[in-house]
């Protein structure tokens, strides 16, 4: 686990375990750390990753004609990612009833505008434009060659990671929203710099990218596999907007827009094979190509199955008096609390609550597998979040038959969940 401050708070992580005391100097700045390293991970989330190559060529490119230049363009990119990030703090800090990194998709227009902003930029990779758009489109361009473009970027790619708070990053940021504001700035500008250093390293040092095609049919299709997979972001951020406006707690949201990102993950498989027969005889390059196509489209469809179908637990959808009803019959209960923009939930959800071990402790007579889900208007769900402590989702719950909380984490495994539920059994 991950305890952080000198409470018996803690957060539970896959493998290992630390502890981090904040009341001391050293301790602190090893959290700034981690908190970095989280916010260097999300460079690696669906959302941002796609975005990621084709700057770093941009950059490149910049770098063969004006060094100086592409270390600024570099530095403009840091300063937006970081100038969110510092956004995000103050709100923490300084407003009222803003707890969470990723609340701000807790709002559907916010969420629905997003993949609007990405659907535009998608198609601009993938040449598309044939009409002039408004000025300010282009400055989200990845290969847009100006100071505020870069700027403008960096903020967009820090929007895009919220979704996907990192485990180390997670536990940090919602540590700091409970202090004092300076705290809370100092730890949100150490997941900002972490985040967006990378893309200066790039710039000041281009070689470390030499290999990635910059020119010519490769860049072209590299650009446009990367607007195909923007194409799938945009589908995933409209569609979980559209569903939580039309979600009516407690009943589940609608999660049919997962066909449609299915369909463009699965469409840039096949463009891939499609593009590398047409561009190349080597034999070796269309093997491998067009094996990573086909595998793209076979993972897209069974994402599509997977992520639409209704599961193999018989999940009871929270209301209070459901939660009450489990605890006067003297029922363990596992609570999770999770949302459709909310993509490390998706990620639990199917590597961990659907793996046999835990499906058939879930089916237990003397079990309560309960949902909270937070996509749309769910007042009840989120004063239960608050109620059990936390400000931020992914998170899983196991209450006693006594309805004492036995176990508490946003980042677990099976043995985690099933030895927690053994723990309140025994309990009871």
């Amino acid at each position: 686990y991950i305890q952080i401050g000198n409470t018996s708070d803690t957060q539970d992580l896959v493998v290992w375990s630390f502890a981090i005391d904040t009341g001391a100097g050293a301790g602190f700045i090893f959290l700034l750390v981690i908190a970095a390293m989280g916010g260097m991970l999300l460079n690696f989330t669906p959302c941002v990753l796609p975005l990621v190559p084709i700057k770093i060529i941009s950059l490149s490119n910049a770098a063969e004609k004006d060094r100086i230049k592409s270390m600024m363009l570099g530095l403009s990119m840091f300063l937006g990612v970081l100038a969110f990030w510092l956004f995000l703090g103050m709100m923490i800090a300084l407003v009222s009833g803003f707890t969470a990194t990723n609340q701000l998709f807790q709002y559907p227009p916010f969420t629905i505008i997003i993949g609007l902003i990405i659907a535009v930029l998608a198609l601009g990779m993938c040449g598309l434009f044939h009409t002039r758009l408004p000025n300010f489109i282009y400055m989200f361009q990845p290969d847009q060659q100006s100071y505020v473009g870069s700027f403008a970027l960096g903020i967009l790619t820090a929007i895009l990671s919220t979704p996907c708070t990192a485990p180390f990053m997670g536990a940090a940021a919602a540590w700091a929203a409970t202090r004092h504001p300076l705290t809370t700035l100092l730890t949100f500008a150490a997941i900002g710099t972490g985040m967006a250093l990378p893309y200066f390293l790039f710039s000041a040092w281009p070689h470390l990218v030499r290999k990635l095609p910059r020119t010519g049919p490769g860049s072209i299709l590299l650009k446009q596999e990367m607007g195909i997979l923007m194409l799938a972001a945009a589908a995933y951020f409209i569609g979980s907007g559209i569903s939580a406006l039309r979600a009516q707690p407690p009943d589940p949201p609608d999660r049919a827009y997962w066909w449609a990102v299915a369909a463009f993950s699965a469409g840039a498989g096949g463009w891939l094979v499609f593009q590398v027969f047409r561009l190349t005889e080597d034999k070796m390059f269309r093997r491998i190509f067009s094996s990573i196509g086909l595998l793209l489209v076979c993972l897209s469809l069974l994402g599509g199955f997977r992520l639409t179908a209704k599961g193999p637990v018989d999940w009871v959808n929270y209301t209070p008096e459901r939660y009450d009803q489990a605890v006067s019959q003297e029922k363990t209960v596992v609570m999770v609390f999770t949302a459709e923009w909310c993509l490390n939930c998706k990620v639990l959800e199917q590597s961990v609550l659907k793996s046999p071990l835990l499906v058939s402790r879930l089916a237990g007579d003397e079990v309560v597998p309960m949902k909270v889900d937070i996509t749309g208007n769910n007042p009840a769900g989120k004063a239960k979040l608050e109620e059990v402590g936390r400000l931020a989702i992914p998170l899983l719950v196991v209450f006693s038959p006594a309805g004492e909380t036995v176990f508490i984490s946003d980042f677990y495994t099976v043995d985690q969940v099933v030895g927690a539920i053994n723990r309140a059994e025994d309990s009871g």
